[in-house]
């Protein structure tokens, strides 16, 4: 939903608003200092980072023992359906997830449990509705255009799409809880209990299966554990909702939903193509094995990027209330604290993968996958880059400035799949690698202008004071 903000001179003067233009009381702004302290926001990313961890070092030992236990051609093919699947998710969820996220943390603020209410059930309604017509549509595809793929990846594919509904709901219930402001336990169930039960998955298929573990069981094992974590998520929502929000009858404004989700879903959704969309193409334009091998170095850099996501999810609702509340003092400090502690965390890391990534992938997932060192390089870079300005594209949703975002994420696709599509033909994994972090460098360039010029707000690690931003759309 876009916000309508007035121009301020003085913010430090003005009156708090939310972002939809309204005056929050006092006891509203109290609550907002309370939950958006440096201390509160370390506590929040500490949490997030610490399931980060986790998240990558399952994800990662769960792609070496798929890497040794599948042929190259069958984990290039279940990388290729995983990636499928995700860009799925996109018009799946309709970019409700950010929009539950910004809204549930605003009508908290406000007492208006009526709206957190009607929210969520119009929220997976229309997921469970989106959900279904894409398993059909994709059903249908492979009935009509199914011969001119291999079984196995037939097959993969539709299991792979049956997870849709339960990655989707996952989604809608950690947004949930992170708009209730419950940061690390809303972001459990995906971070931390769906990689590890793959993982454990994987490794009974592995003691139980003779010989290579085909894609279709890969995507099976996915598939099942994303079930599992979904209604984990779901649990912990009804649980914190009956604590949280008192009981109330649900307020619908489905039109204004409707019309900030989809605003959101352009840059959810650009966001996802762009981290998906170099696997996707490789299966298309080159061949299975150069999209395992790009999986592999994607995998690589996600230990680039991970400090990152756990800043993002910690930001995102204090972002909004402290933009509700006009406190651009303390945003700015928030903000220039996080990109800071990310950039420390991940240049290392970045450094490590640059300089010895051969020798690291040799060791780890096998001789076959040494031939990813550059493009993990480059990627690597890429996140670098990332890192060094901080969230600025949380920062942008959060604070009701997704259409000005929707310009850098824009920049930044167009970018990647142009590139994509010219240099994957010729240059296979590498040449996916250059697209996406020319991409992401773009797209980030773009957004620190428009967070300074639209917030006043630096977001990069040098922390520039903050200034008298523009008005919003």
């Amino acid at each position: 939903m876009s916000a309508i903000v007035p121009a301020m001179d003085e913010p430090e003067v003005l009156a708090p608003v939310d972002v939809h233009g309204d005056a929050l009381d006092a006891t509203s702004v109290d609550a907002t200092a309370r939950v958006t302290s440096v201390r509160a926001l370390l506590r929040a990313a500490s949490g997030s980072f610490g399931l980060n961890v986790w998240n990558t070092a399952a994800t990662v030992l769960t792609t070496i023992a798929l890497a040794r236990l599948m042929t190259l051609d069958a984990f290039g093919t279940y990388s290729w359906v995983v990636a499928t699947v995700y860009l799925l998710t996109v018009p799946a969820i309709l970019g409700v997830d950010r929009l539950i996220v910004r809204e549930v943390a605003v009508y908290v603020s406000r007492g208006e449990h009526g709206h957190v209410r009607g929210l969520l059930r119009r929220s997976i309604q229309l997921v469970l509705a989106t959900c279904a017509a894409i398993v059909a549509l994709v059903a249908v595809a492979l009935l009509v255009f199914g011969g001119a793929s291999s079984p196995d990846t037939n097959t993969a594919l539709m299991i792979g799409v049956l997870a849709l509904p339960a990655l989707s709901l996952a989604w809608v219930g950690q947004s949930a809880l992170m708009g209730l402001h419950h940061v690390v336990q809303g972001q459990t169930p995906e971070l931390f209990l769906r990689p590890g039960l793959l993982l454990g998955a994987v490794a009974i298929a592995a003691l139980a299966v003779t010989g290579t573990i085909s894609a279709p069981l890969a995507a099976s094992l996915f598939t099942i554990t994303a079930y599992v974590a979904a209604v984990l998520a779901l649990v912990m929502l009804w649980q914190r909702m009956r604590a949280s929000v008192p009981t109330a009858a649900p307020v619908f404004e489905t039109r204004t939903w409707l019309a900030g989700a989809f605003a959101l879903v352009l840059l959810s959704g650009a966001l996802f193509i762009n981290s998906q969309i170099g696997v996707v193409l490789l299966g298309f334009l080159n061949d299975p094995e150069s999209a395992g091998l790009y999986a592999v170095a994607q995998r690589g850099a996600m230990l680039v990027a991970f400090p990152l996501l756990a800043l993002n999810a910690a930001l995102a609702p204090s972002a909004a209330r402290l933009w509700a509340a006009r406190n651009l003092p303390q945003l700015q400090r928030l903000t220039t604290i996080g990109a800071r502690a990310v950039l420390l965390v991940s240049l290392p890391i970045a450094i490590v993968f640059i300089v010895a990534g051969e020798p690291l992938l040799r060791i780890v997932f096998g001789a076959p996958f040494a031939a990813a060192a550059l493009p993990l390089a480059i990627l690597s870079l890429g996140q670098l880059a990332n890192a060094a300005t901080g969230s600025v594209t949380t920062l942008l949703m959060m604070t009701g400035n997704q259409r000005r975002a929707a310009y850098g994420i824009g920049a930044g696709l167009a970018l990647n799949l142009g590139l994509g599509i010219a240099l994957i033909p010729g240059y296979g994994a590498t040449g996916a690698a250059i697209a996406a972090a020319t991409g992401l460098i773009v797209s980030n360039v773009i957004h620190t202008f428009i967070a300074r010029s639209s917030l006043g707000v630096d977001p990069t690690a040098i922390g520039l004071a903050p200034r008298a931003p523009k008005a919003a759309e």
